[in-house]
Order: C-alpha cells, then sequence, then structure tokens
C-alpha cells in the first residue's frame, strides 16, 4: 500500500473511500491551481475560503488535499456537524481561535464557509460564526504566514437567476444549494465540474500595510475580500446571472439610441411609433439567443458522441483558456473570436466550455442557419441571428446595435466570427468590421468600462467541408443551407477528421488597445478616430489568430507536395521539406499538432507525418508510384485545389521567409540588400490580400529579421552587402521557400492576363471578371502555361481584383471594373505581366 493510499485509509471510511474514487478524480482541477496550494501549503497556514456550506465541497476538498499530499482539513467554519469519517477528525465546535491553533499544530489547515443555506432563503444567510477576527489574532501572533485562499467548486449547469424559482426556496438555489440540490447537481455534472483557486491573502502582509488599525477594524477590511475573489471567479465561470430572452428583449427595447431612431422615423414612412416599436420586437425574436442549459445539457452527449464518431480528439490549449476567461474576472465583458473554416466551428468552441463547466457562449450565426429545424436548436444552444447585409434598413440595424449592446452591458460571453464567413482556402481572411465595430461602439457609449477580445485559431487537420470548398473554388456556386443539406450531413459520420486544436491568443483589452494609440477618453473620439480603432483592432485580432495556428502534419505534407514546379516528389525529398518547415514553426514558437515534434519527416516511416500522406492517398488527392526503387508521390491535378486547402493554413508561418526567399532568388539579377529589400517590399504588397502580416513591427523590421533569421539556419549569407545563398545545398530549401508562393503568383498573374478581357470587352461586374480569370486559368494549364492547378482559385483571383483595384489598375463605377489609369496603355500592362513572371520563372 502507498503512502497515498495509506492517507485516504486514514482519513476516509469504505464509503467516503467509495465516492471520492468513483467521482472526484472527474473533477477538473488547473495545473497552476495545484501548484499554488501547494507552495502555499509549504510558506504558511492555509485557510480555504468558500462560499456556501455544502456537504459535497467538503468531500471533494478533503480528498483533494489527502490524495495530493497537502495539508488536510483539521477545523472548519459554519458547517454542520457530521458524525463520519473525515469529519470526526475535524474540529467543528468550540471557540475559532482553539480550532485553528489546533488545525495549525495539526500540520492540517482550516476550510472557512462565508455562508449557509436557509429554508424558504434561495441565497442563502450569513454564516454563524464570523471567523476573521480570530485569523487575524492569529496571524498578528503567527511566525508564518496566514493565507486566506478563495475557492471556487463549481458543479452547477446553471448560472445565478435574477429571479428565484420556487424549487431555489426549498432546494436551494445554484448559489446557495441545499444538502439534496448539491448532491443531485454533483451527481448529474461531476464529469464537468472545476476546482479553482482565486489570488490569495497574506494576513501577515494586510496587517503590516494597515498598522494604525485595531483587530476588529482589520477583521472587517478582511471580510469582504474573499467574497470578492469569489464573485469574481463566479463570473469567469458563468458570466453575468441568467435572464430570460423574453427580458433580454424588454430590456434592449428600452435601449436609447433605438428608441430615438424609432422615434426619428416615425411618420416618415408611414409607420406610427408603435408599428415601428412592434417591428422592431420582430426583428428582437429572429435575431436573439434563447441559450438554456438544459438544452445544452441534451445536446452536450450528441456532440460529444458525434466528436468521437469523426475526429480523434479536440486538443485545448488549457492554459490559453484559463488565461482568456481570466479577464472576466475584472469586469471585462469577454469576446471570443476564433477562425472560421467549417461549420464545426459553431459547436466547438461551446463543446469545450461546456465540458470544462464554463457557460457557454453566446454565438453570432448567420441568418442562412436560422431554417427549421436547425435554427431554433441553435438558437437554444446560444446562437444569435444576423443576416450577411442590412442594406439599408435602418431600424434592423439599429434593433441589432442595441441587441450588441445590451449583450455586452450585461457581460454575456460573446462569440463570433471576425472574417465573417467560413475560409473556403484555409488562409486566414481579413476582418469583417461590422459586428466588430458595435462592440466598440458599446463601450464609447458607456455600456462597459473594458472589454476583452480573445483570438482563438480552431485548426481541423482535415476538414469535412473540403470537397464542397472546391467545387466553389473552382467556380460552382455556394451551395444554400436548407433542410436537403441537413439530411446530407450524416454521410460525414461515417468518415475519420483527425483531430482539432483550439488553441488562444493572450487577450485584447480594449481600453489598454486605446491607451496605447493616444484614446484615453472615449467622450472624445471622433468617428475618424473610430474607424482607424476599429481597423487597428481587427488587424490585431488576426494576427493574434495567426499567431497562434497550429501546424498539422496534413499542412507539412501538403506544403511540400504543392510548392514544386515539377509532378511529384519522392519520400526523401518529402521529408526534407517537412523537417524545413517543422523547423521553422519550432523557431517562431508555434504550436505543433500533438506527436508531431520529434517525429518522423519520412512519409513511409510510421508516424504523423505517414499518417497524413495516407489518408490523402485514401481521398484521392496524393497518388503514388515507384521508379529506380523509390517511393514517389504525386498530387492528382484534379484535386490540388482542395489539396492546398491545407498548405494554406500555414502559409501565414511561411510567408515572411518564403517573400524573401523569392527576392532573393527571383525577379531581378541585382542581388544587393537593397534591391531584395524592394522586391519583398513589392511582394508583400501585392499579397496583402492574401496574408496576415504582423501588426507589431514595420516592413523594414520584419525583412531585416527574417533574413537574420535565413542566415542563422546557413540558408543565406551576406557578402559585400549582398543576399546570396549560402551554400550549393542551401538552394534547394530556398528554392522550396519561394516555390510556396508559385500557386499566388499564377493567380496574379491569371488575374494580370485577364486585364485584355476588360480590355477588348470593356467594363465588367466583379463576378464576371472572376468568370473570366478562372476561365483564363484553364486556357493557361490546359496549355502547359500555368502549372498550379491550384491557381485557379476562385477566392485567391477576387483578392487578386481586389488588388488591382486597390493600386488603380482597375476602376469600379456603378458596379462595373474598367481599366484604370495606370492600365490603360498596352505596354502598361505588358510591363505588369512582366514583373510577376520574374518571380515565377517563366
Amino acid at each position: 500500500m502507498d503512502d497515498r493510499e495509506a492517507a485516504l485509509r486514514s482519513e476516509f471510511g469504505p464509503i467516503g473511500r467509495t465516492l471520492g474514487r468513483r467521482y472526484c478524480p472527474h473533477v477538473r482541477v488547473a495545473p497552476a491551481a495545484d501548484d499554488e496550494l501547494r507552495r502555499l501549503s509549504a510558506e504558511g497556514f492555509v485557510v480555504h475560503v468558500q462560499r456556501t456550506a455544502a456537504w459535497v465541497s467538503f468531500l471533494y476538498l478533503s480528498w483533494l488535499l489527502v490524495s495530493r499530499g497537502l495539508p488536510p482539513i483539521r477545523a472548519v467554519v459554519n458547517m454542520r456537524r457530521w458524525m463520519v469519517r473525515p469529519w470526526r477528525r475535524v474540529v467543528q465546535r468550540g471557540a475559532l481561535d482553539v480550532r485553528f491553533e489546533y488545525a495549525r499544530r495539526q500540520g492540517g489547515s482550516a476550510l472557512v464557509f462565508l455562508q449557509q443555506t436557509a429554508l424558504m432563503r434561495a441565497g442563502g444567510r450569513s454564516g454563524r460564526e464570523d471567523p476573521f477576527p480570530a485569523l487575524v489574532a492569529m496571524a498578528r501572533k503567527s511566525e508564518r504566514p496566514v493565507f486566506l485562499v478563495p475557492e471556487l467548486f463549481v458543479w452547477e449547469k446553471w448560472s445565478a437567476r435574477l429571479k428565484p424559482a420556487w424549487a431555489d426556496y426549498v432546494f436551494g438555489s445554484p448559489e446557495a444549494p441545499g444538502f439534496l440540490h448539491s448532491v443531485l447537481a454533483f451527481w448529474r455534472n461531476h464529469k464537468r465540474a472545476q476546482f479553482r483557486v482565486g489570488e490569495p491573502l497574506e494576513l501577515k502582509a494586510f496587517i503590516a500595510a494597515n498598522p494604525d488599525d485595531p483587530d476588529p477594524v482589520l477583521a472587517r477590511k478582511v471580510r469582504p475580500v474573499p467574497h470578492g475573489h469569489l464573485a469574481r471567479e463566479t463570473r469567469a465561470v458563468f458570466g453575468p446571472p441568467y435572464k430570460p430572452p423574453e427580458r433580454v428583449i424588454d430590456e434592449t427595447l428600452r435601449d436609447r439610441t433605438l428608441r430615438q431612431t424609432i422615434e426619428q422615423m416615425a411618420g416618415r414612412g408611414g409607420k406610427s411609433q408603435a408599428q415601428l416599436e412592434r417591428e422592431a420586437r420582430r426583428h428582437l425574436n429572429a435575431i436573439a439567443a434563447r441559450l438554456h442549459p438544459t438544452v445544452l445539457g441534451f445536446l452536450a452527449p450528441l456532440m460529444g458522441w458525434m466528436f468521437d464518431r469523426i475526429y480523434d480528439g479536440i486538443e485545448v490549449d488549457e492554459t490559453g483558456l484559463e488565461r482568456a476567461l481570466a479577464a472576466a474576472r475584472n469586469g471585462a465583458a469577454i469576446v471570443l473570436c476564433p477562425s472560421h473554416k467549417s461549420h464545426i466551428d459553431y459547436l466547438v468552441m461551446s463543446w469545450v466550455l461546456w465540458r470544462r463547466g464554463y457557460q457557454a457562449p453566446v454565438v453570432a450565426a448567420g441568418a442562412n442557419l436560422s431554417f427549421f429545424p436547425l435554427g431554433p436548436v441553435l438558437r437554444r444552444a446560444g446562437a444569435f441571428f444576423l443576416r450577411r447585409s442590412f442594406g439599408a434598413d435602418r431600424l434592423y440595424t439599429a434593433t441589432f446595435k442595441a441587441y450588441v449592446k445590451k449583450l455586452v452591458r450585461d457581460g454575456t460571453h460573446q462569440e463570433f466570427f471576425p472574417e465573417g464567413g467560413r475560409s473556403r482556402t484555409g488562409k486566414l481572411l481579413a476582418p469583417k468590421l461590422g459586428l466588430l465595430g458595435w462592440e466598440v461602439d458599446a463601450v464609447l457609449e458607456g455600456a462597459r468600462n473594458d472589454i476583452a477580445f480573445v483570438p482563438v485559431s480552431i485548426d481541423y487537420e482535415k476538414i469535412v467541408e473540403g470537397g464542397s470548398y472546391s467545387k466553389e473554388l473552382l467556380g460552382g456556386e455556394k451551395q444554400a443551407e436548407d433542410v436537403r443539406a441537413l439530411i446530407s450531413a450524416p454521410r460525414v459520420l461515417f468518415r475519420r477528421y483527425g483531430r482539432i486544436h483550439l488553441t488562444f491568443d493572450e487577450p485584447i483589452l480594449l481600453r489598454a488597445f486605446m491607451h496605447a494609440r493616444g484614446l484615453d477618453d472615449p467622450e472624445t473620439v471622433t468617428e475618424e478616430q473610430k474607424r482607424s480603432l476599429v481597423r487597428a483592432l481587427g488587424n490585431r485580432i488576426m494576427w493574434g489568430i495567426a499567431r497562434v495556428s497550429t501546424v498539422t502534419p496534413h499542412a507539412l505534407v501538403s506544403a511540400g507536395l504543392l510548392a514544386h514546379p515539377g509532378r511529384g516528389l519522392p519520400a526523401h525529398a518529402i521529408a526534407a521539406r517537412v523537417g524545413a518547415l517543422r523547423a521553422m514553426a519550432a523557431e517562431e514558437g508555434s504550436p505543433l499538432s500533438a506527436g508531431l515534434a520529434g517525429a518522423p519527416t519520412d512519409p513511409t516511416v510510421p508516424g504523423p507525418v505517414r499518417e497524413a500522406m495516407n489518408s490523402f492517398v485514401k481521398d484521392k488527392l496524393v497518388r503514388t508510384d515507384q521508379a529506380k526503387g523509390e517511393t514517389m508521390f504525386l498530387p492528382v491535378d484534379e484535386r490540388r485545389v482542395q489539396l492546398a486547402y491545407y498548405k494554406n493554413t500555414l502559409m501565414n508561418l511561411a510567408a515572411p521567409r518564403a517573400l524573401v526567399a523569392c527576392a532573393v532568388l527571383r525577379g531581378g539579377e541585382d542581388r544587393s540588400e537593397s534591391a531584395v529589400r524592394a522586391r519583398a517590399l513589392y511582394l508583400s504588397r501585392l499579397f496583402k490580400f492574401e496574408f496576415i502580416y504582423r501588426v507589431d513591427a514595420p516592413f523594414e523590421t520584419i525583412f531585416a529579421e527574417t533574413v537574420d533569421r535565413l542566415v542563422g539556419a546557413r540558408l543565406l549569407h551576406r557578402e559585400g552587402g549582398g543576399l546570396g545563398p549560402a551554400s550549393a545545398e542551401a538552394i534547394p530549401t530556398l528554392e522550396f521557400l519561394a516555390d510556396l508562393l508559385r500557386d499566388y503568383l499564377q493567380s496574379y498573374l491569371l488575374a494580370f492576363l485577364t486585364l485584355e478581357d476588360v480590355a477588348e470587352g470593356g467594363p465588367m461586374d466583379r463576378k464576371a471578371f472572376v468568370r473570366a480569370a478562372l476561365e483564363t486559368g484553364r486556357l493557361e494549364f490546359l496549355s502547359g502555361r500555368l502549372d498550379a492547378a491550384e491557381a485557379i482559385s476562385r477566392t485567391t483571383l477576387e483578392n487578386a481584383l481586389s488588388y488591382l483595384l486597390d493600386q488603380r489598375l482597375l476602376e469600379e463605377r456603378e458596379r462595373k471594373v474598367q481599366l484604370g489609369p495606370e492600365a490603360t496603355a498596352t505596354e502598361q500592362r505588358e510591363a505588369l505581366r512582366g514583373g510577376l513572371r520574374a518571380f515565377i520563372g517563366t
């Protein structure tokens, strides 16, 4: 029998041990909480402080401390007396100072409950015993520190209600659960329970900081401190108290700005104020979430079964998640901002938070998903719906903005996708600023003091919608979400899609972000300053997502295969490319997929790289062949667009090195550092609609740091003010890095070639321009002048069109594009294409 088992037998009877082994190991305890309790116990006497006395709380804390070799509970305050172990070894009656001194001499700890349950009092009542005078006196006399440690043991699925139900008066509320309530709730929810530790208060230091105060005054000052910590911890877990959806709608309709809009519109369009109010209520009924924990509790097993069925697991950045939600402790509203690659995104975050005992957020979703029967289910799981375009509907705009302001004012946890729609290419999209701007407006208008925006990257080793995305990119129409699409969805349940990775960047506190831009007083922020603020915030969020994006084996294999002008590559060449990308990711500190660090890079050797390659072969994206005893891997031309999705997921990581490598090897003979910098700058501006660049440094700094890294990796060397390959052995890796841009360069060349269609055929709308570019791409590929079939991509060509408009190579008038002043002459257009071909090498 080991020491841990002996301690458990000494502390607990057979029933206690059985219950502890059955239920307690499921409770989630953050590693930081474990380390903190261990440190405090080693330094001084620990007093655990919890909110409401509960048998379950006592049993779990006793089990936790004994099972981890920490000082057991030997004194308890405001707990009803029990006559079985472990209570028989705990002092529950008598003078408080005697109890605490007994616990200290026994080498144990103490537990203080701040309040007790009471029949017909839903919120409970204050504890009969006030331990703080005795603790202050003890700390004043003690040679060792005395720590008050606020602790939150969460097993409820509900947050507190603003208006208690009848059952709360009889059986206790989530804030103050009665005996039966706590036992049943823990039994039902123990697998998603969590134990959290707040900021400890060191009493000796507190006394030293208030030297003139007598003990009774010090006790009164100490008393609210743990209350405040526990309230903040509760808010971090649950968000605000639960409000019925009808109450949220009624309070939203009282928004001052919305009322002003209704008053201004009344009479102008033949509608009275009452009619407009009814219309605003209809809009809110179509918009508002009706989040209900019971619905989530019903859906959770279904979601768990689905995730287990099609995925190999969800890897969660636990430290990042804890850091993100900790911002709520200081009163900031939490807005989670994930990347958006799949419809699965709507479920992942809510599932992860729910499984860890947190309140699920309300999630912004497109109105296209509100169809029956999916819409009502999603709404009750926390979705609120918005139109893709608000157009000139002033009332709808004001109503939606008022709803967002209401969510911010209440401190409701939110989730919205800053890209707006799903990325069909794997790349991060430019942020859509409408909803983000309204979140900022809410703070500027005083709805809440601060918001914490949390960039989140949701990465898939394989994407469920891969086939439909490739059809859209090749020119097919987007399939509308409807009942037929819902019925066909179960087909995905018969396939496996690897792992999902969820990683969190540091929260961006709006007030601090404003302060860094010199905007300290919200009332003095002008419209122009606000637009600039929102634009910068959107870019910062996207950069945050980019820098925590997980590098998967599928991304490495895809990049190794596609960044190559030939037909295929042998295993050893792919291994070298995968190794180079993995080393780059490690140098940048990018997260790696589980098991990828240190794994074989050869696609013929067992490991995650081979598994990724085999999955591509199974899906007929890649085929294999044998030549001179070597296994060759060849991308299937017709499926390269789908394969490129995975390569694109790591392009934000690889872009700086790819731009520099391409500028060194191509685009001109002059290899002086200034010339290389100029070519890299041209490429970075060319692809500003493709990649997410760092927002904390100018181009010159990024270029210099990238060159230094390539020199440090012995790929480049400096000599006589010039840049060149460090050796003959470095050239293949540099060529590989440069070829990561090959499909993008060819896509933009197609857009440049399509300028001739505009010159000959006259103005055309944007869709017609993209269709013409797609047709040009098919012609170029079939004739052999274009080798990267993935360059024929609708999304990339749309970005290229944006670049042409931005550079005044095209102009848009009356929704038609025509040649701009920088491309009216044939010689100008030929020079543009020639300059671009110099980087392609064709």
